[in-house]
């Protein structure tokens, strides 16, 4: 769902979304994060967060979060590693979504039958 980029910036947002350290005045782009609901059957983007590359609340889970009325119940989300977490998975349970990710390397991947 993330993916780094870069990108043109209107002039207005630009403090918000500031450029790489060491950049040169005049030169370069400002560096974002930029998260997006996209549809996989037909490729429509339902909703996007864009957001500072660095610093805090900045990191995908907090770009998610702003974007999380986009889910309806009965819609299907698929993402990376980096999604696995108990606690996004909770959130889209009590939204009536599901979800499928690459269990996070961190996890306890031993599943017991029942």
């Amino acid at each position: 769902m993330e993916r780094r980029f870069r990108c043109l910036i209107p002039l207005k947002t630009r403090k918000r979304i500031p450029k790489p350290e060491g950049q040169k005045p005049g030169v370069g782009f400002p560096i974002a994060r930029i998260v997006a609901i996209i549809s996989l059957s037909c490729g429509a983007v339902f909703d996007v967060a864009i957001g500072p590359y660095q610093g805090k609340e900045t990191g995908e889970h907090a770009l998610l979060r702003q974007i999380l009325g986009s889910i309806s119940a009965g819609d299907i989300i698929l993402g990376d590693s980096y999604y696995c977490s108990y606690f996004l998975i909770a959130i889209l349970q009590w939204l009536g979504a599901d979800a499928v990710f690459q269990i996070h390397g961190s996890l306890n991947k031993r599943f017991s039958p029942r």
